[in-house]
């Protein structure tokens, strides 16, 4: 089988489809997924729900499925290495693998495999994709086997790797992995992000507080494109403002999908951040959130992951001394309100998403959702 765009797409198709059946709490698929995730993932079942309800991506538009082949590499063999910190990104991660190989050997988080292993039993159960000679397995470690060697084989060019490895997880995970690879097998490593909002002048505080809220609640904030940092364009005031609109909106927010609950180390973390924050500024704390306000900032103080939003006043000028510290962890840009502090932040991020306030956590399914790997 020539494995050309059109069946490398088909592919992708129907990985989007199983993942539609794991959307769907009607299916069995998403009945088990519903079950299970609230005792693997972390998050409430609410969350869940919120989870694969909203944030999976199941109806791309036929541009975005064209991206991502188009985006995709080429291999006989893909290996994907899958991390725990949000649920449904084995779709997006299987789906990138699925345009890359028609062969696919995925290791699934050994703390959240939910999703991995629904989605490999529904496509290793779909004529669809056997036919577009897809193949899927589950696997406990990376074994590349001759992955170094380079060959022709189900169409695959003789001058492409013939083994692609695509890691999803920590900075340390990427480079240990990175280094066992060898030669001859093309990585793809995708480490440790962050997200960054800004409020620009011509924003509602309160209508931008909402969109950042419904940004940060998605999976408890632990993601890549979930907002860590508000950096408000105008004065101290303004981010004080903003501050506790935010406050009001997670709190309303949280009413709904209530965070899940914290380990020891996560507590503790909180712990330390709203005593800093408290000798520096100001820390506004609700049932399952926090919001911390740092007036006068010199640097950036990075907040845990668990609903816990850090607020900074800052300007176009300001900005790039402001994020030296972190402008290679960021991953994603929500942007509201105009003025030219956005155009700073992406300029010291040139390979951050970029979206509007209320969309970070829903971008295009266009390919791996961290573009800072070529």
């Amino acid at each position: 089988m020539i494995d050309g765009g059109a069946t490398r797409r088909l592919r992708v198709e129907r990985v989007v489809a199983a993942a539609a059946r794991i959307a769907d709490a009607r299916d069995p698929l998403g009945e088990e997924a519903r079950r299970r995730l609230p005792s693997t993932s972390g998050l409430s079942p609410e969350g869940v729900e919120l989870a694969l309800g909203r944030h999976l991506e199941v109806a791309p538009s036929d541009g975005e499925l064209d991206a991502l082949v188009a985006a995709s590499g080429r291999a006989r063999r893909c290996h994907v290495v899958l991390a725990a910190n949000v649920c449904t990104a084995p779709l997006r991660a299987i789906a990138v693998a699925a345009a890359t190989a028609p062969a696919i050997f995925v290791r699934p988080s050994r703390r959240d495999p939910v999703v991995a292993e629904l989605l490999a039993r529904a496509l290793q159960a779909d004529d669809g994709f056997r036919r577009a000679g897809g193949a899927v397995a589950l696997v406990a470690d990376v074994a590349l086997g001759d992955a170094g060697t380079r060959a022709a084989g189900e169409g695959v060019p003789g001058d492409l790797p013939q083994v692609e490895l695509h890691i999803y997880g920590s900075d340390r995970t990427v480079a240990t992995l990175r280094a066992q690879a060898g030669p001859g097998v093309l990585v793809r490593g995708h480490g440790a992000g962050l997200g960054l909002a800004v409020v620009g002048p011509g924003a509602s505080l309160a209508e931008a507080a909402r969109d950042i809220a419904a940004d940060v609640v998605p999976f408890d904030q632990r993601g890549c494109m979930s907002p860590r940092f508000v950096l408000v364009e105008g004065p101290a005031e303004r981010a004080a403002a903003l501050a506790r609109a935010l406050h009001a909106a997670l709190d309303e927010a949280g009413a709904r999908v209530p965070r899940g609950p914290l380990d020891g180390a996560t507590r503790a973390e909180v712990t330390m951040y709203r005593a800093t924050l408290e000798a520096v500024g100001s820390f506004w704390e609700g049932q399952g959130h926090g919001v911390g306000l740092d007036p006068a900032p010199r640097s950036l103080l990075l907040p845990p992951a668990a609903r816990v939003v850090h607020v900074v006043a800052s300007s176009a000028e300001s900005a790039p001394a402001l994020l030296a510290s972190i402008r290679g962890a960021i991953t994603a840009i929500g942007a509201g309100g105009g003025g030219q502090l956005a155009r700073a932040a992406s300029e010291a991020a040139p390979r951050a998403r970029l979206s509007a306030l209320g969309w970070m956590q829903r971008p295009p399914l266009d390919g791996p959702v961290d573009l800072r790997t070529p």
